[in-house]
């Protein structure tokens, strides 16, 4: 590894207008990953070869880092101070490794018969434990609005943690343009709705769509779904938290998918 002792030193320089920024970030194309696990998803699905790695004289004594940095070919890695690695740090309390790499794209897959549709959430965490959920059920694909927080950022990735490398991630997008291209039945979430998510027939090609934090999907999104659903909720809450909400969709149609075809939830 290479040794970077100076605030001046123009790599590092860059380091921190790219963890610092969004719009630096986006303007080259490029992520900002902070510990191992995240960045071993990413390893796993593009590898590092064009990506940096930053690592803290403390991080490069923990065992996974060190499993990192003996298993992954990064063409840039650098040893930092606790100090200063401190400074591009994304965490209060950094694990000792950061990776900056290309901001991956997910080709679309063959059989995209499980798509969500994020309308106007706006929290990253949120987002990113979303898509991570999503994922984990079996979507294929993501379509975020206008409104959505930033996939790429730091905290979405977190939230994420490897979601947004195997989803095909489409951004700054509109309900008309992702109907454009689906063809199967689209629901919308309300807690308006009559029918329960446990109440519809999940098989097939679905689109799920999700909207903002606090109010929901807006009418006009509604109209536009063939199926209205909602959370049934015993006890006197108002809402769920729309990430938790999308757990309970989506594992329901994992859940319909798995027994219409005759298969176990144990591995």
């Amino acid at each position: 590894m290479q040794h970077i002792t100076s605030r001046q030193n123009a790599l590092y320089k860059q380091a921190r207008k790219l963890t610092g920024s969004a719009r630096e970030r986006h303007k080259q194309g490029r992520i900002v990953m902070d510990g191992t696990r995240l960045i071993r998803a990413y390893a796993d699905q593009f590898g590092l070869n064009d990506s940096m790695l930053f690592v803290s004289q403390h991080g490069a004594t923990h065992p996974d880092i060190q499993q990192i940095l003996k298993t992954r070919s990064a063409q840039q890695t650098y040893l930092l101070s606790d100090a200063l690695f401190g400074e591009i740090a994304q965490v209060v309390t950094p694990e000792g490794i950061i990776a900056i790499a290309d901001t991956p794209q997910v080709p679309p897959k063959t059989s995209d018969d499980f798509r969500v549709l994020l309308e106007g959430v706006q929290d990253p965490g949120n987002l990113g434990g979303l898509l991570r959920t999503a994922a984990a059920a079996g979507a294929t694909s993501a379509d975020l609005t206008n409104g959505c927080a930033d996939a790429w950022s730091p905290r979405s990735l977190r939230g994420g943690m490897g979601a947004q490398f195997v989803l095909c991630m489409r951004e700054r997008t509109t309900l008309a343009t992702s109907l454009a291209d689906f063809h199967g039945t689209v629901i919308g979430t309300s807690a308006r709705a009559e029918k329960a998510i446990y109440d519809i027939d999940l098989s097939g090609p679905v689109m799920m769509i999700f909207g903002n934090e606090g109010k929901g999907l807006p009418d006009e999104v509604l109209s536009m779904a063939h199926q209205l659903v909602r959370v049934p909720m015993a006890g006197p809450i108002e809402s769920l938290n729309v990430a938790a909400a999308a757990a309970i969709c989506c594992f329901e149609r994992l859940r319909q998918t798995r027994v219409s075809a005759g298969k176990s939830f144990r591995r």
